[in-house]
């Protein structure tokens, strides 16, 4: 018996050695991928670890090592380590030519247009998002979030004074006119940051130009697109708005954070600013708040200014380019984008404001305002992606403009010289 037993005792050490190298095995087999995004804030992160959990329940063959950083952080050593071949697999890259222009030239990182064609990422984004996700009409990445600029109202003080949502820029003007003359301030707005006046001159480009204008501003093609008639038009109306004492006085010298402040004591009609204040604006407004577009006179120049969030990308460098290709997908399904809007987040693909009523109205708002843009590809820029130095030039030329210091024309020959400084007529 006791011998029978060491016998069996010893097939059964064997098998389970066999068993465990087996199970080892499988483990070692499992395709590592590693993963650096910037959604470091609380919700964010949370959200992104269920998207990982999931992908990974999905393809248990695939293990996702994330690692989070600050957007600055990535910035100052994504480039290094890529190069080295020691970054990520995938990760977030910023748009435009300091970020992924550099990258695309640089060969770092995988073009995606046949992944694209394949997986038909033209039915889930708007042709307009699919291109902000890319370089130069390539494509290069998939983002999970979006933005989307346009007004942010008080609507206690809009039924005050008998107005509708404006559905036309004529109509526009016409509240700003009656706001002022009732003694409101009709745009609460600071510049002392810079970049918010960069938003209050894009939104009047973006209704003044036709879809294919625009579209050349941000080509990086050579030609004299920033001295157009209808960026000259956009800024001749902004100084106009600035004589008719439309924005909160004394904006040069007042902050963002502190124009929001002012917009929440309930004395101005409008903010102009993008859907991440949105937060801000259910938890801070003594007052019911509303969300709507820029409008346009002309159906055919409705866009509006935003687009995706910062998009993952795949390392050329990388040893698994198919498993995440296989994650970029997944960042593409509805149950990435439901992921986001159940926590109120914009997802970069159109969710169904209808899903949402028990949300804040805000919230459905922001959603329909985001889905009826991409229903007609309306969805615009941050122009100051289109050379590493446009944001500098276009926010200092802007406080010149809004203080009168400087011409319309003199404006648009700024733009036009930074950008001819980065692509020179050949």
């Amino acid at each position: 018996m006791k011998k029978i037993g060491m016998v069996c005792l010893a097939c059964l050490l064997t098998a389970s050695a066999v068993w465990g190298a087996g199970s080892q095995e499988a483990q070692s087999e499992k395709t590592q991928l590693i993963l650096w995004d910037q959604y470091y804030r609380g919700v964010e992160s949370t959200i992104m670890d269920g998207l990982v959990q999931e992908f990974e329940a999905e393809n248990p063959d695939i293990d996702i090592v994330r690692e989070t950083k600050t957007l600055d952080d990535l910035k100052l050593v994504l480039k290094m380590s890529v190069e080295s071949g020691t970054g990520p697999d995938i990760m977030q890259l910023n748009q435009g030519e300091a970020d992924m222009g550099a990258f695309v030239k640089a060969g770092l990182i995988v073009n995606m247009n046949d992944t694209a064609a394949k997986e038909h990422w033209e039915e889930v984004f708007s042709e307009a998002t699919l291109k902000a996700m890319g370089y130069q009409g390539d494509y290069y990445g998939i983002a999970t979030t979006a933005e989307v600029v346009g007004f942010f109202y008080n609507k206690e003080l809009f039924k005050q004074l008998g107005f509708s949502i404006p559905t036309s820029f004529k109509e526009l003007e016409d509240i700003l006119a009656a706001t002022k003359k009732a003694g409101y301030t009709p745009i609460n707005f600071g510049n002392l940051d810079g970049w918010t006046g960069i938003h209050e001159f894009s939104a009047l480009q973006h209704v003044f130009t036709t879809r294919n204008e625009l579209d050349d501003m941000m080509s990086g093609k050579t030609g004299n697109y920033w001295t157009a008639d209808a960026n000259r038009k956009a800024a001749t109306k902004l100084q106009e708005w600035v004589k008719a004492g439309y924005f909160t006085k004394d904006f040069s010298g007042i902050g963002y954070d502190d124009s929001a402040n002012m917009f929440f004591m309930g004395d101005s009609l409008f903010m102009l600013t993008g859907n991440w204040l949105m937060g801000e604006m259910l938890e801070n407004a003594p007052f019911e708040v509303g969300f709507f577009l820029f409008p346009a006179d002309d159906a055919a120049h409705l866009k509006a200014i935003g687009g995706p969030g910062i998009p993952f990308v795949i390392s050329s460098k990388s040893e698994h380019p198919e498993e995440a290709a296989k994650f970029l997908n997944f960042l593409a399904s509805k149950q990435t984008a439901k992921a986001w809007a159940d926590q109120m987040m914009l997802p970069a693909q159109t969710v169904s404001a209808s899903d949402y009523q028990d949300s804040p109205q805000l919230y459905q708002d922001i959603l329909r305002a985001y889905n009826d843009i991409n229903k007609i590809n309306g969805m615009g820029y941050y122009i100051d992606w289109i050379t590493p130095t446009f944001y500098d030039t276009c926010s200092a030329a802007v406080q010149q403009l809004t203080a009168l210091e400087i011409t319309p024309q003199e404006f648009v020959e700024k733009l036009q010289a930074d950008y001819n400084s980065y692509y020179p007529a050949k």
